[in-house]
């Protein structure tokens, strides 16, 4: 994704923000906050009095918002003829006919899957379909069963992870151990029991051959089943009794595989090589015939590879660009034919898709945030503005990022450090706008929080749990700390003595510890925490499992109070609260994962209590932008704007988008939109990024106040051409 420039400042702000930057760099002006969330010393606005249990919301910054579909599983259903898509992002499965016309979605009893939809097959027999399920904290089991419509029928609980999956022709379920293990598995699937028998497992191949990382899987109308093996760089194929054929590679082979697929009439073997970017194919001898596609951001080309793919009865390819938020297809002689959706739904750009890390800038205020699952980083202004935007998935830098989940502003320098948690380009520092890189230090992955303090940059590594330190102006690592507690979840680092405050990834337990990595204290919280700020004598801990900010005393480390109205996506509730950091206006801002949005809460009180309602109104002009409903407008009330909503209703299917679920439900829903600017006049808007041409929607606006009050609906319909 392209960076957007920030709106040009005056050159009276230019010239302030200058002498500023100027005067804490020579340590002749106020302290800044670290980018460990400590704040000492005072502010222009900064209330100075009173505990930060006394904080109050008081605005929202950025909104749920998914792409049309973040394709990573694809799949050909023979029975129904239609494409059937993975959003890995939104954790939905969709439907698309072959010419890219959007169906609809697999149903589930919730909104969603439960987890992350990784790879599909389909049983050709009867068409039904099969998702495997990843991601922490999902709900389902490994492996779901829909029916050809895509209703649900039942899970199933896999002795191993299951990533990739493939269905034979005669229904039976292959299953590579996926990215943690080193085992193909075949079951049989019982839809009387609801239950799978395992009937081979496979863990050699070819003499010598050790089976490594195993991927995308696909079988031949002979039940050969073929599996590809990143850590090997080749295809391996054995027969449906186990017995091993035969390797295709490493050569040509580059790395990364993802899917592959068979085409048997035609008498291919597809792979997706992601490190190359195309699509490489073989006759079924295993000979090389060519390749299909590259690298690239423009139409017949992959953001960074292809995940996985599927082949047509008329032979065409189709690829799910995931980092490009599409499926493209191709001839078999590699000619591009058409990407959908057309054009690519995008999530609204001021929206977040998944929620981690966030850091104030000590010098304009301006609010960092990194999205994971959005691949990006997002500048706002401590008003919700959003002037920056950078980054889109890859795995080079300096644009790729590679599921960003921590990020930290140099307080000397303003260059921000951004953690891609999944692998490369890992750890990358960059200019405050994003012009250049200034540092990539080489350390492991997994690192889920950054803070800056006395100039050096802590990288904190959720698992095996260690703390590594590192200076910025060379990116080398000075010294590192092994703990011996297990996964580690958020990081602080106290201003007055270096020591750090780390909470535990899933005990409801805070460390405290010295600089020469000493474990001096053990907090126990209410629930399991995340991100750490510190100010003044208090330590503030987002509780994932209470949804309150628990405040803790510095030098008696008892738990004293707590901010926020506890669980839930209500005004002040908080819902998974991740990344947080004071500002230097002393407000308190606290990134939500599943809430994808930044509270901020302030020094009390709350507005007082009134019954007036906020007034809303919608911009004249067009509603449709790039084939999506996209409406803006202002709203406006004495006590501040908390949301402005939309009830969005597709009036060919009376479904209602859900914004949060990224899905259209037969229940009537309301999904926030973006609110920024002036608490008492804000500016808004509301991107719906699944719509389809020649259908028309009716679409509601209701604003509400920070009190609870909710102004008159206003209705619209839509037509999209």
């Amino acid at each position: 994704m392209s960076r957007r420039s920030a709106p040009a400042r005056s050159v009276l702000a230019l010239l302030l923000t200058a002498l500023t930057a100027f005067a804490v760099a020579a340590g002749a002006g106020p302290a800044t906050g670290s980018a460990s969330g400590s704040v000492s010393g005072s502010f222009s606005g900064e209330a100075r009095a009173g505990s930060v249990t006394s904080y109050v919301a008081e605005r929202i910054i950025g909104a749920p918002s998914f792409p049309g579909v973040a394709a990573w599983g694809l799949a050909y259903n023979p029975v129904s003829d239609e494409l059937i898509v993975g959003d890995y992002v939104s954790r939905q499965v969709r439907r698309y006919t072959r010419g890219g016309i959007y169906l609809g979605d697999l149903r589930n009893a919730g909104k969603t899957i439960g987890g992350v939809a990784s790879a599909l097959g389909v049983d050709p027999r009867d068409g039904a379909i099969y998702v495997a399920v990843t991601g922490e904290g999902r709900s389902s089991l490994d492996v779901r069963k829909y029916d050809k419509e895509g209703n649900f029928l039942f899970d199933l609980d896999m002795p191993g992870a299951a990533t990739w999956l493939t269905v034979d022709h005669d229904g039976n379920l292959w299953v590579p151990e996926g990215f943690s293990g080193s085992v193909v598995r075949k079951f049989t699937v019982d839809d009387a029991t609801k239950s799978a028998q395992l009937q081979l497992l496979i863990d050699k191949a070819g003499p010598g051959t050790t089976l490594k990382v195993l991927t995308g899987a696909a079988a031949d109308a002979a039940g050969n089943i073929y599996v590809a093996d990143v850590g090997n760089k080749v295809i391996h194929s054995w027969t449906s009794t186990g017995e091993w054929r035969f390797d295709i590679g490493p050569d040509p082979i580059r790395g990364d595989l993802r899917g592959v697929a068979i085409d048997d009439e035609l008498g291919r073997i597809y792979l997706s090589d992601a490190v190359y970017g195309g699509i490489r194919y073989w006759d079924m001898d295993g000979n090389y015939q060519g390749v299909i596609s590259g690298l690239g951001l423009q139409d017949g080309e992959f953001t960074d590879g292809a995940r996985q793919i599927a082949v047509t009865p008329d032979h065409h390819v189709y690829g799910a660009d995931y980092g490009s938020f599409r499926v493209q297809e191709f001839l078999p002689d590699g000619t591009f034919v058409k990407v959908f959706p057309d054009p690519v739904m995008r999530p609204d750009p001021a929206g977040i898709s998944q929620a981690r890390g966030l850091n104030v800038d000590p010098v304009t205020g301006d609010v960092v945030t990194v999205d994971a699952f959005g691949q990006r980083a997002n500048r706002y202004s401590a008003q919700g503005e959003l002037l920056d935007q950078y980054g889109r998935r890859g795995s080079s830098p300096p644009e790729g990022m590679n599921y960003p989940k921590a990020v930290a502003v140099d307080p000397a320098t303003r260059d921000l450090w951004v953690s891609s948690f999944e692998g490369p380009p890992g750890v990358v520092g960059y200019t405050f706008d994003f012009s250049s890189v200034v540092g990539r230090p080489n350390i492991p992955r997994w690192v889920g929080d950054l803070e800056f303090f006395g100039g050096k940059l802590y990288a904190l590594e959720r698992r095996p749990g260690a703390v590594r330190v590192i200076d910025p102006k060379n990116s080398k690592v000075e010294r590192t700390w092994l703990t011996s507690v297990g996964l580690l979840h958020g990081l602080a680092v106290d201003p007055n003595n270096g020591n750090m405050w780390i909470t535990h990834d899933f005990k409801p337990v805070m460390y405290v510890v010295t600089p020469a990595g000493r474990i001096i204290r053990t907090i126990t919280l209410p629930g399991v925490g995340w991100g750490v700020a510190i100010k003044g004598d208090e330590v503030v801990v987002a509780d994932t499992t209470t949804g309150y900010l628990d405040v803790v005393s510095r030098t008696t480390y008892a738990v004293k109070g707590k901010i926020g109205k506890g669980n839930g996506f209500g005004f002040g509730q908080l819902k998974t609260p991740s990344g947080l950091q004071f500002g230097p206006d002393g407000k308190l801002y606290v990134m939500e994962q599943v809430s994808s949005r930044v509270t901020v809460f302030a020094p009390g009180p709350a507005p007082a209590a009134e019954t007036v309602r906020p007034v809303v109104k919608i911009d004249a002009g067009p509603m449709v932008t790039g084939g999506q409903i996209v409406l803006t407008g202002k709203a406006t009330d004495a006590s501040g704007i908390a949301f402005v909503e939309a009830r969005v209703k597709d009036l060919a299917t009376g479904r209602f988008y859900d914004g949060k679920a990224a899905t259209y439900l037969a229940t009537s829903t309301w999904s926030p939109g973006v609110v920024w600017g002036d608490l008492k006049a804000a500016s808004w808007r509301y991107t719906v990024p699944a719509t389809l041409p020649s259908r028309s929607y009716a679409v509601t606006i209701r604003a509400t106040d920070r009190r609870g009050n909710i102004s008159l609906l206003l209705n619209r319909t839509v037509a999209v051409p």
